[in-house]
Protein backbone atom coordinates (compact mmCIF):
# COMPACT_ATOMS: atom_id res chain seq x y z
CA UNK A 1 0.00 0.00 0.00
CA UNK A 2 1.25 3.64 -0.88
CA UNK A 3 0.56 4.94 2.50
CA UNK A 4 1.92 8.42 3.30
CA UNK A 5 2.54 10.90 6.06
CA UNK A 6 2.30 14.58 5.31
CA UNK A 7 4.53 16.75 7.76
CA UNK A 8 3.90 20.42 8.11
CA UNK A 9 6.18 22.26 10.40
CA UNK A 10 4.91 25.78 11.61
CA UNK A 11 6.15 28.71 13.96
CA UNK A 12 3.70 31.45 14.93
CA UNK A 13 1.17 30.83 12.27
CA UNK A 14 -1.93 31.67 13.78
CA UNK A 15 -3.57 33.67 10.80
CA UNK A 16 -3.33 31.07 7.99
CA UNK A 17 -2.45 27.47 9.67
CA UNK A 18 -6.59 26.57 9.46
CA UNK A 19 -6.57 26.99 5.99
CA UNK A 20 -3.74 24.86 5.84
CA UNK A 21 -5.35 22.63 7.59
CA UNK A 22 -8.59 22.81 5.41
CA UNK A 23 -6.29 22.37 2.53
CA UNK A 24 -4.88 19.25 3.70
CA UNK A 25 -8.34 17.91 5.01
CA UNK A 26 -9.81 18.77 1.56
CA UNK A 27 -6.79 16.53 -0.58
CA UNK A 28 -8.25 13.92 -2.52
CA UNK A 29 -5.84 10.89 -1.67
CA UNK A 30 -6.66 11.27 2.00
CA UNK A 31 -3.07 10.87 3.46
CA UNK A 32 -2.81 8.34 6.07
CA UNK A 33 -1.41 11.03 9.13
CA UNK A 34 -0.66 14.71 9.63
CA UNK A 35 1.77 15.69 11.80
CA UNK A 36 1.83 19.27 12.50
CA UNK A 37 5.11 19.92 14.21
CA UNK A 38 5.22 23.16 16.13
CA UNK A 39 8.89 24.86 15.94
CA UNK A 40 8.58 26.20 19.34
CA UNK A 41 5.81 29.25 18.51
CA UNK A 42 5.34 31.69 20.99
CA UNK A 43 1.51 32.67 19.28
CA UNK A 44 -1.62 29.99 19.60
CA UNK A 45 -0.62 28.65 16.70
CA UNK A 46 -0.42 25.35 18.64
CA UNK A 47 -3.55 25.57 20.27
CA UNK A 48 -5.30 26.58 16.75
CA UNK A 49 -4.14 23.13 16.09
CA UNK A 50 -5.74 21.61 18.80
CA UNK A 51 -8.85 23.22 18.78
CA UNK A 52 -9.25 22.43 14.54
CA UNK A 53 -8.71 18.78 15.51
CA UNK A 54 -10.99 18.44 17.88
CA UNK A 55 -14.04 20.61 16.33
CA UNK A 56 -13.09 18.78 12.87
CA UNK A 57 -12.18 15.11 14.94
CA UNK A 58 -15.80 13.11 13.41
CA UNK A 59 -15.20 14.45 9.76
CA UNK A 60 -11.17 13.83 9.46
CA UNK A 61 -10.08 11.57 6.85
CA UNK A 62 -6.85 10.22 8.85
CA UNK A 63 -4.97 11.14 11.98
CA UNK A 64 -3.61 14.69 12.50
CA UNK A 65 -1.62 14.84 14.83
CA UNK A 66 -0.02 17.92 16.72
CA UNK A 67 3.50 17.26 17.74
CA UNK A 68 4.88 20.08 20.19
CA UNK A 69 8.81 18.49 20.26
CA UNK A 70 10.45 21.59 21.31
CA UNK A 71 12.14 22.24 17.92
CA UNK A 72 13.13 25.79 17.23
CA UNK A 73 13.58 25.02 13.29
CA UNK A 74 12.20 24.47 10.23
CA UNK A 75 14.66 21.74 9.36
CA UNK A 76 14.49 20.33 12.93
CA UNK A 77 10.53 20.30 12.74
CA UNK A 78 10.76 18.15 9.64
CA UNK A 79 13.36 15.82 11.02
CA UNK A 80 11.46 15.08 13.81
CA UNK A 81 8.54 14.64 11.92
CA UNK A 82 10.20 12.48 9.80
CA UNK A 83 11.65 10.31 12.95
CA UNK A 84 8.20 9.37 14.26
CA UNK A 85 6.52 8.71 10.74
CA UNK A 86 6.02 5.17 10.34
CA UNK A 87 4.76 4.76 6.52
CA UNK A 88 6.89 4.35 3.41
CA UNK A 89 6.08 7.49 1.76
CA UNK A 90 6.78 10.81 3.56
CA UNK A 91 5.24 14.19 2.30
CA UNK A 92 5.74 17.86 2.92
CA UNK A 93 4.28 20.98 2.92
CA UNK A 94 4.42 24.43 4.91
CA UNK A 95 2.50 26.28 6.43
CA UNK A 96 1.17 29.95 4.74
CA UNK A 97 1.19 28.08 1.19
CA UNK A 98 -1.48 27.61 -1.71
CA UNK A 99 -1.86 23.94 -2.82
CA UNK A 100 -4.12 22.11 -5.14
CA UNK A 101 -6.51 20.08 -3.75
CA UNK A 102 -4.53 17.43 -5.81
CA UNK A 103 -1.45 17.97 -4.75
CA UNK A 104 -0.50 14.32 -2.72
CA UNK A 105 -2.53 12.32 -5.92
CA UNK A 106 -0.40 13.94 -8.62
CA UNK A 107 2.43 13.39 -6.39
CA UNK A 108 2.12 9.96 -6.29
CA UNK A 109 0.92 9.29 -9.68
CA UNK A 110 4.16 10.87 -10.91
CA UNK A 111 6.54 8.78 -8.25
CA UNK A 112 4.88 5.83 -9.05
CA UNK A 113 5.25 5.96 -13.08
CA UNK A 114 9.34 6.02 -12.15
CA UNK A 115 10.23 2.83 -9.94
CA UNK A 116 13.82 4.38 -10.23
CA UNK A 117 12.94 7.82 -8.74
CA UNK A 118 13.54 8.58 -5.22
CA UNK A 119 11.32 11.53 -4.73
CA UNK A 120 9.26 13.73 -6.34
CA UNK A 121 8.64 17.65 -6.09
CA UNK A 122 6.58 20.23 -7.39
CA UNK A 123 7.38 24.09 -7.55
CA UNK A 124 7.24 27.22 -5.83
CA UNK A 125 5.81 30.42 -7.91
CA UNK A 126 6.64 33.90 -6.15
CA UNK A 127 4.44 37.24 -7.47
CA UNK A 128 4.99 39.24 -3.90
CA UNK A 129 2.49 42.02 -2.21
CA UNK A 130 3.94 45.38 -3.05
CA UNK A 131 6.81 46.52 -4.95
CA UNK A 132 8.91 45.87 -1.20
CA UNK A 133 7.88 42.35 -1.43
CA UNK A 134 8.34 41.94 -5.31
CA UNK A 135 11.98 43.52 -5.42
CA UNK A 136 12.69 40.74 -1.83
CA UNK A 137 12.02 38.33 -4.11
CA UNK A 138 13.18 38.95 -7.07
CA UNK A 139 16.47 38.97 -5.80
CA UNK A 140 15.87 35.84 -3.88
CA UNK A 141 13.54 33.41 -5.12
CA UNK A 142 13.16 34.76 -8.73
CA UNK A 143 10.15 36.92 -9.86
CA UNK A 144 6.84 34.75 -11.00
CA UNK A 145 9.48 31.84 -11.64
CA UNK A 146 9.00 28.13 -10.92
CA UNK A 147 11.65 27.20 -8.47
CA UNK A 148 11.22 23.33 -7.44
CA UNK A 149 11.20 22.93 -3.40
CA UNK A 150 11.09 20.69 -0.51
CA UNK A 151 7.67 22.02 0.59
CA UNK A 152 5.14 20.03 -2.18
CA UNK A 153 7.85 17.19 -2.03
CA UNK A 154 6.85 13.40 -1.55
CA UNK A 155 9.97 11.32 -0.46
CA UNK A 156 10.03 6.70 -0.03
CA UNK A 157 10.68 7.46 3.54
CA UNK A 158 14.33 5.00 2.59
CA UNK A 159 15.50 8.20 1.59
CA UNK A 160 16.87 9.57 4.39
CA UNK A 161 18.49 6.00 5.34
CA UNK A 162 21.13 7.16 2.85
CA UNK A 163 20.75 10.80 3.16
CA UNK A 164 20.49 11.46 6.34
CA UNK A 165 18.25 14.07 8.48
CA UNK A 166 17.55 18.03 7.56
CA UNK A 167 19.82 19.80 9.77
CA UNK A 168 18.63 21.97 12.30
CA UNK A 169 18.59 25.14 10.82
CA UNK A 170 16.02 27.82 10.03
CA UNK A 171 17.84 28.61 6.63
CA UNK A 172 19.95 26.83 4.29
CA UNK A 173 18.97 23.10 5.47
CA UNK A 174 16.46 22.20 2.66
CA UNK A 175 19.22 23.35 -0.08
CA UNK A 176 22.39 21.40 1.94
CA UNK A 177 20.09 18.25 1.91
CA UNK A 178 19.00 18.44 -1.97
CA UNK A 179 22.68 18.75 -2.51
CA UNK A 180 23.59 15.90 -0.75
CA UNK A 181 20.74 14.26 -2.19
CA UNK A 182 22.40 14.50 -5.84
CA UNK A 183 25.49 14.07 -4.69
CA UNK A 184 24.59 10.45 -3.28
CA UNK A 185 22.61 9.67 -6.38
CA UNK A 186 18.90 9.65 -5.79
CA UNK A 187 16.96 10.96 -8.69
CA UNK A 188 14.50 13.39 -8.03
CA UNK A 189 11.72 14.09 -10.26
CA UNK A 190 10.06 17.72 -10.71
CA UNK A 191 6.11 17.55 -11.29
CA UNK A 192 5.87 21.25 -12.85
CA UNK A 193 1.86 20.56 -12.75
CA UNK A 194 2.00 20.70 -8.86
CA UNK A 195 2.61 24.30 -7.77
CA UNK A 196 2.31 26.14 -4.58
CA UNK A 197 2.79 30.03 -3.63
CA UNK A 198 2.40 32.26 -0.55
CA UNK A 199 -1.20 33.83 0.24
CA UNK A 200 0.20 36.59 1.28
CA UNK A 201 3.55 38.24 1.39
CA UNK A 202 5.93 36.19 0.12
CA UNK A 203 9.25 37.43 1.29
CA UNK A 204 8.50 40.18 3.50
CA UNK A 205 6.22 43.68 3.21
CA UNK A 206 8.90 46.76 4.03
CA UNK A 207 12.51 47.20 3.98
CA UNK A 208 12.97 46.68 7.87
CA UNK A 209 11.22 43.55 7.36
CA UNK A 210 14.15 42.53 4.83
CA UNK A 211 16.42 43.54 6.85
CA UNK A 212 15.44 41.04 10.11
CA UNK A 213 14.48 38.82 7.78
CA UNK A 214 17.80 38.61 5.89
CA UNK A 215 19.77 38.31 9.49
CA UNK A 216 17.42 35.39 10.54
CA UNK A 217 18.32 33.57 7.66
CA UNK A 218 21.86 34.01 7.41
CA UNK A 219 22.78 34.05 10.97
CA UNK A 220 22.88 29.85 11.04
CA UNK A 221 24.20 29.66 8.06
CA UNK A 222 27.98 28.97 8.70
CA UNK A 223 26.39 26.21 10.62
CA UNK A 224 25.72 24.34 7.55
CA UNK A 225 29.51 24.11 6.76
CA UNK A 226 28.46 23.68 3.16
CA UNK A 227 28.55 26.78 1.63
CA UNK A 228 31.02 29.72 0.51
CA UNK A 229 28.59 32.53 0.28
CA UNK A 230 29.88 33.88 3.99
CA UNK A 231 33.15 33.84 3.50
CA UNK A 232 32.63 35.58 0.25
CA UNK A 233 30.07 38.42 1.62
CA UNK A 234 33.14 38.85 4.79
CA UNK A 235 35.40 39.12 2.01
CA UNK A 236 34.10 41.41 -0.05
CA UNK A 237 33.04 43.60 3.31
CA UNK A 238 36.90 43.69 4.43
CA UNK A 239 37.81 44.81 0.48
CA UNK A 240 34.92 47.48 0.36
CA UNK A 241 36.19 48.60 3.86
CA UNK A 242 39.57 48.59 2.91
CA UNK A 243 39.09 50.34 -0.06
CA UNK A 244 37.08 53.18 0.86
CA UNK A 245 40.13 53.84 3.60
CA UNK A 246 42.84 53.77 1.53
CA UNK A 247 41.55 54.27 -2.12
CA UNK A 248 38.54 56.76 -1.93
CA UNK A 249 38.48 57.41 -5.56
CA UNK A 250 37.31 54.11 -6.42
CA UNK A 251 34.87 54.09 -4.29
CA UNK A 252 32.37 55.32 -6.60
CA UNK A 253 33.03 52.88 -9.41
CA UNK A 254 33.11 49.99 -6.39
CA UNK A 255 29.19 50.89 -6.13
CA UNK A 256 28.68 50.91 -9.53
CA UNK A 257 29.99 47.53 -10.44
CA UNK A 258 27.75 46.13 -7.05
CA UNK A 259 24.77 47.74 -8.35
CA UNK A 260 25.18 46.08 -11.93
CA UNK A 261 25.87 42.92 -10.04
CA UNK A 262 22.97 43.49 -8.24
CA UNK A 263 20.72 43.53 -11.60
CA UNK A 264 22.41 41.36 -12.91
CA UNK A 265 21.63 38.86 -10.44
CA UNK A 266 17.90 39.70 -10.81
CA UNK A 267 17.72 38.95 -14.42
CA UNK A 268 19.78 35.55 -13.96
CA UNK A 269 16.63 34.61 -10.94
CA UNK A 270 13.81 36.19 -12.55
CA UNK A 271 14.64 35.56 -16.43
CA UNK A 272 12.40 37.26 -18.74
CA UNK A 273 9.69 38.77 -16.13
CA UNK A 274 13.01 41.10 -14.93
CA UNK A 275 11.53 43.24 -17.06
CA UNK A 276 8.75 44.46 -14.76
CA UNK A 277 11.60 46.61 -12.75
CA UNK A 278 12.88 48.25 -15.80
CA UNK A 279 10.51 51.37 -14.85
CA UNK A 280 12.41 54.19 -13.26
CA UNK A 281 10.67 53.81 -9.43
CA UNK A 282 10.76 50.15 -9.72
CA UNK A 283 14.56 50.01 -10.21
CA UNK A 284 15.50 52.42 -7.61
CA UNK A 285 13.19 50.50 -4.86
CA UNK A 286 14.60 47.30 -6.62
CA UNK A 287 18.63 48.01 -6.04
CA UNK A 288 17.90 49.93 -2.76
CA UNK A 289 15.83 46.32 -1.39
CA UNK A 290 19.23 44.09 -2.99
CA UNK A 291 21.51 46.58 -0.29
CA UNK A 292 18.93 46.25 2.52
CA UNK A 293 19.17 42.62 1.79
CA UNK A 294 22.69 42.40 1.59
CA UNK A 295 23.57 44.52 4.95
CA UNK A 296 21.08 41.97 6.77
CA UNK A 297 22.67 39.19 5.21
CA UNK A 298 26.66 40.51 6.37
CA UNK A 299 25.50 41.07 9.67
CA UNK A 300 23.56 37.92 10.32
CA UNK A 301 26.77 36.03 8.57
CA UNK A 302 29.28 37.94 11.15
CA UNK A 303 26.68 36.81 13.93
CA UNK A 304 27.24 33.38 12.46
CA UNK A 305 30.47 33.84 12.88
CA UNK A 306 30.36 34.48 16.64
CA UNK A 307 28.25 31.96 17.57
CA UNK A 308 30.74 29.48 15.53
CA UNK A 309 33.78 30.98 17.53
CA UNK A 310 31.70 30.98 20.84
CA UNK A 311 30.31 27.37 20.35
CA UNK A 312 26.78 28.80 20.30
Amino acid sequence: MNEITVIVPYFNEAEVIVETLEQLKAQTLSPSAVIMVNSSSTDNSSSAVDAWISQNQSSLPCQFRNLNSSTNTPGGSKAAGVDIATTDLVAFMDCGLKFSSEWLALQLEALLRDPNANWVSGGLITSGVGITDKCAIAHTYGYRRFRPCVPSSLLRRDIFETVGRFKDLRAGYDAQWVRDANRLGQKRLINEAVVVSYFDTSFAANLWQVFKKSILYARPTLRSGNTKTPTVYILAAILGLGITIFLPSLVVYCLAGYLLARIALVVKKSKSNSVYFLRPDRLVMLVLTGAVLDSGKLIGYLRGLIDLLSNK
